[in-house]
């Protein structure tokens, strides 16, 4: 066990630094370069750090930035407003923040937008309208979360505001790389290969510099760099893989890495990712999660291993939201199967299932045993196929070939009639009946769906055979995704570390997936670049006006 315990000084001269900046950045993926960029123009020094090569989960995401009331809609002829993005968002961010925070952020997600372009990240224009995870590669603007869900909509105007970087395939290595140029140039020292290993504080527990490890031999580094490059967040089957390249890492770090002291004037922002890589912080804080780790996708990178949380936690900042995880899991493409009913293992609907991937993964999640079947009819099923078929879309690799790899190798259940089906998955046959004769009812009626599903994909189920889709959370062929929510609990005004005792600890900041955001209660596409960009940039500025 690493020891994370702070070093503690009466005065800073009892250190024999090796450099001094105003502000250290501790990981350097979307929020962590938004706080270098910004400490840079507010006339710091900055030393940003990577434990790896630097992009963490930024740039291995979809490159979706959420933001209203843009230049980008207007030019394709949507007509948004800061009222109608805080009304939507009220809906769906729960109470994570306070109202006059999540105000703020729709205020200024225009204008964070604006200074994204004029640090060189491409946006476009060309929306796309249907129901998507993610958008074609022609297309750059769509609806990210559940805008167009009756039950939403009929809160707030939907509009789309995802925002996808401009580039093809999933584009958050373009939305990094611009900024990591933009950092560079603006005078960042960047060392990657160097993790925050200990703060070093005062007697009022103020931060005054941190100790690093850096590997130093090119040996180490290269070999340190292939075993981050041998596991990719969107490979499936990989965890044995994964689990023994952290190992192997944690061993070539303790061997070769050597020790930098860094004062540190002004500040220290933690922005070193969630914890989906750490598997001790899992079991303890998302127990079910863990249960079934080793069939799930973990989004971001090697670097998401909770290390900033814990260095927070070190000197006495306080976390929240632990258990909060976004699990997604997709039903679109192929669009299709949202006709389906997703029901639990007593036969019961339990979700809307045009929900957004994210909502439909969470709420399976609490499912007994986290199973769940989306259950089709014979004509739902060769339509899907048909639509499963490469049309140049970009999305058969990514979502309809793992829909087939679902109905081949992913337990699919087969029977004549529902009676049978029900039998063969362990389902009630009476809840199972009521379950579609409710649905088909509401279809045929042309009354609203009592699940809240958007009429557009209503159809009655009808004629069998009827296949039960093994939705299940630890069914490794439904390739669920995940990532973890919570972090540090921060002051909202600053970004500042808070204390048990809600004071802040002078010094210490957060933000990204390290930190409670905007998004660390529901999640859904571009929220997080989003509140990346929002916090990052908020705790450099607050860093920057710290007095030394």
């Amino acid at each position: 066990m690493r020891n994370i315990d702070p070093i503690k000084v009466d005065s800073p001269s009892e250190i024999n630094w090796d450099c001094t900046f105003d502000v250290l950045v501790a990981g350097f993926g979307g929020a962590g370069v938004s706080a270098s960029i910004e400490a840079r123009e507010q006339g710091c020094s900055v030393l940003a750090i990577d434990r790896f090569i630097g992009g963490g989960a930024t740039a291995f995401s979809g490159g979706i930035y959420y933001a209203g009331n843009t230049e980008f809609q207007r030019e394709a002829g949507y007509i948004d407003s800061v009222d109608d993005m805080f009304n939507y968002l009220s809906l769906e961010v729960g109470d994570v923040v306070s109202r006059q925070t999540l105000r703020e952020f729709c205020e200024q997600s225009a204008a964070n937008m604006e200074w994204l372009v004029q640090h060189g990240v491409p946006f476009d224009s060309s929306a796309y309208e249907g129901k998507t995870i993610y958008p074609p590669d022609d297309k750059f603007l769509y609806y990210a979360g559940n805008e167009k869900v009756p039950a939403y909509a009929a809160q707030a105007k939907p509009v789309p505001r995802g925002h996808r970087t401009k580039g093809t395939g999933f584009t958050g290595k373009d939305f990094f790389a611009a900024l990591k140029h933009a950092a560079l140039t603006s005078g960042v020292k960047f060392e990657a290969h160097t993790s925050l290993s200990r703060l070093i504080v005062d007697n009022n527990n103020a931060i005054i510099g941190a100790e690093l490890k850096k590997l130093q031999q090119p040996s180490d580094i290269e070999k340190h760099s292939s075993l981050y490059n041998r596991i990719h967040p969107m490979q499936p089957f990989i965890y044995d893989k994964a689990q023994a390249a952290i190992k192997e890492a944690d061993t070539l770090e303790a061997r070769a890495a050597q020790k930098i002291m860094v004062r540190v004037n002004k500040g220290v922002v933690l922005s070193t990712g969630a914890f989906s890589y750490n598997v001790g912080m899992l079991q303890k804080y998302l127990p079910q999660v863990a249960k079934n780790v080793a069939a799930l996708m973990r989004l971001g990178s090697m670097g998401c291993d909770g290390s900033g949380i814990e260095i927070g936690m070190s000197v006495g900042g306080s976390i929240d939201r632990m258990q909060s995880v976004f699990l997604g899991r997709a039903i679109a493409p192929p669009d299709e199967l949202v006709r389906g009913l997703m029901v639990n293992a007593k036969g019961e609907r339990f979700i809307n299932e045009d929900s957004y991937t994210g909502l439909l993964g969470n709420a399976i999640l609490k499912q007994p045993d986290a199973k769940a079947w989306l259950i089709i009819d014979n004509k739902t099923f060769y339509r899907t196929i048909r639509q499963c078929v490469p049309n140049g879309d970009g999305a058969f690799k990514a979502y309809k070939l793992p829909a087939l790899l679902n109905f081949t190798f992913g337990g699919t259940r087969k029977a004549r009639t529902l009676k049978d089906l029900a039998h063969k998955c362990g389902f009630s046959e009476t809840v199972l009946a009521q379950t579609v004769a409710d649905y088909n009812n509401a279809c045929a009626q042309r009354t609203s769906d009592p699940g809240g599903k958007n009429p557009d994909y209503m159809r009655p189920l009808g004629d069998g055979p009827y296949r039960a889709i093994n939705s299940s959370i630890g069914n490794k062929y439904a390739f669920p995704i995940f990532f973890t929510l919570g972090g540090l609990k921060v002051d909202e005004k600053s970004g500042n570390v808070m204390n048990e005792r809600n004071d802040v600890i002078p010094g210490l900041y957060a933000a990204g997936r390290t930190a409670v955001g905007i998004c660390s209660e529901n999640y859904f596409s571009g929220m997080s670049l989003a509140d990346c960009v929002y916090s990052g940039r908020r705790a450099a500025r607050n860093a920057a006006a710290r007095k030394d």
